[in-house]
């Protein structure tokens, strides 16, 4: 039986062309079956080569809070032996009530930001959690991604300053989309603002408000894809 075996470093850092893209089905079917704690996910109805199957991955594991969940090593199976991909057994890190637990950490966590928002517009929305982030989380230069460590240490990746936002984003029902670069080495949001889609990016507004200048952290929010274009983030 063939097996593919990938890390979630090998995964992000890795470009790979192909008609799978971000928010497919089959990337959805992953972060439902990891939220349910499923031992085996079938996507035998896919049938994935390897580049395949490592550009869904790197999609996932930019974009979804579950892949916290699991550890960094990630197996897929060839059960029918036809060069193609069957199923794919997640290792997870906890056990299944420990995972539980954590998602409600983490919807507290998120809850206790949005209570700070009350009686406040859409953009005044935005630009708060985004300040939030920047003024009480630093940059995790050990790269642990996921939304617990984010939380319980309050610092962290681009990846898991992107998540941590568009979740926030989505439960204020404010249009907000998961950027990567067209290497795959940063990511950052994109949110829908006066009619359009503007960029902001809280690793960036992180180090610039430890800066101390006064708003320094507002230089990179709400930027034209121009600018960020400019700045060497040309999105995938």
């Amino acid at each position: 039986m063939r097996k593919i075996i990938i890390t979630c470093l090998m995964v992000t850092m890795m470009f790979v062309n192909s008609v799978y893209a971000a928010d497919t089905p089959l990337i959805k079917r992953v972060d439902t079956a990891v939220n349910d704690y499923d031992e085996y996910i079938d996507i035998s109805d896919n049938q994935l080569n390897d580049d395949e199957f490592i550009a869904v991955m790197t999609e996932y594991f930019a974009k979804y809070s579950s892949a916290g969940l699991i550890n960094c090593t990630l197996q897929a199976y060839d059960e029918d032996e036809n060069g193609l991909y069957d199923v794919i057994k997640p290792d997870y890190r906890y056990s299944e009530k420990m995972n539980s637990i954590i998602n409600r950490q983490i919807d507290r966590a998120e809850d206790k930001i949005i209570a700070h928002t009350n009686g406040l517009t859409a953009e005044e929305k935005a630009q708060f959690v985004y300040s939030y982030f920047c003024k009480n989380f630093s940059y995790d230069s050990e790269l642990n991604y996921d939304l617990k460590h984010l939380y319980d240490e309050n610092n962290g990746t681009c990846a898991a300053f992107a998540i941590a936002y568009k979740r926030i984003m989505d439960k204020m029902d404010i249009p907000c989309k998961i950027a990567l670069s067209a290497d795959l080495t940063h990511e950052w949001n994109k949110v829908f603002i006066n009619n359009e889609w503007l960029n902001l990016d809280i690793t960036d507004g992180v180090r610039l408000y430890a800066t101390g200048a006064p708003n320094a952290h507002l230089r990179t929010y709400l930027l034209p894809d121009s600018v960020y274009a400019a700045r060497g983030y040309n999105e995938k």
